[in-house]
């Protein structure tokens, strides 16, 4: 499957599995996206490969353990492999091809999301990250 930036010069491809896409919510998404919050995916880090413009992708991090990477030219977020060096977090729109799911696997960071977003999905949702309390009234079967 491919992806790429909005401009084009970034173009990514991976084969093997993808995880569920989620939406993050909180304020550093948002503020990177310009929207509501950014939907990802993940894959593992030997599945995806950057076949065009590498040099082209910015880097920001903000020192605490969250990052953003872009295109220099256009803008569009990139792909960024997570910290722990073995999955790539993948912006769903970025791609090209049908990645085969439908619809929200989970919301994250929904207490700080934007006070005009309605989640309106039955997807699970997280006060934080996945090890924080639920807040849509569903106890987790953990």
């Amino acid at each position: 499957m491919k992806g790429s930036c909005n401009c084009g010069r970034v173009v990514f491809e991976f084969d093997g599995n993808v995880g569920p896409v989620g939406q993050c919510h909180c304020s550093k998404c948002r503020k990177a996206s310009g929207t509501d919050g950014n939907a990802v995916f993940y894959t593992a880090s030997s599945s995806l490969k950057v076949v065009a413009g590498d040099d082209s992708i910015l880097r920001y991090s903000d020192g605490g353990g969250w990052g953003h990477t872009f295109c220099s030219h256009c803008g569009s977020p990139a792909p960024h492999l997570h910290s722990n060096g073995k999955i790539w977090f993948v912006p769903a729109g970025l791609m090209d091809d049908d990645i085969g799911h439908q619809g929200y696997a989970a919301h994250i960071f929904v207490g700080s999301k934007a006070p005009w977003v309605a989640i309106t999905d039955d997807a699970p949702k997280y006060e934080e990250g996945f090890d924080s309390p639920r807040c849509d009234g569903v106890v987790d079967p953990a």
